[in-house]
């Protein structure tokens, strides 16, 4: 009879261990699910603003002189002094004189705003 005792013993351990490593998993998917998306900003040395707001779960931002450089989404944007590009492609040109640049991201399509009027939008 204390066989029989020590195997459900091990198997109540086995369950719970079971149990636990389901409820880390569970709980990590909602911390990458609550985590996703997110936005960046930076000033450039012209004193041009550039702030990006992704549903991606990756977004990467950098800048040099007056160059903005985004990674996000399986993009690779680009906001230089007179030009909006995608992936190596030209977008759309804007002015020197724009002092904000808003770069959206959502469900795979970039929709980028200067001084907060729409100038461009690329579908993918």
């Amino acid at each position: 009879m204390s066989h029989q005792v020590k195997r459900f013993a091990w198997l109540k351990r086995v369950g719970f261990i079971l149990s636990l490593m389901l409820l880390v998993i569970v709980t990590g998917v909602f911390v990458v699910a609550a985590t996703a998306g997110g936005s960046a900003s930076c000033t450039l040395n012209s004193g041009r603003s550039v702030t990006t707001n992704s549903d991606s779960w990756y977004l990467e931002s950098q800048s040099s002189g007056d160059t903005a450089t985004i990674n996000t989404s399986g993009f690779q944007i680009v906001v230089a002094p007179q030009e909006l590009r995608v992936d190596g492609k030209a977008i759309q040109t804007i002015e020197n004189g724009v002092k904000k640049v808003t770069v959206n991201v959502q469900d795979r399509r970039i929709i980028f705003l200067a001084d907060g009027k729409s100038v461009a939008n690329y579908p993918r």
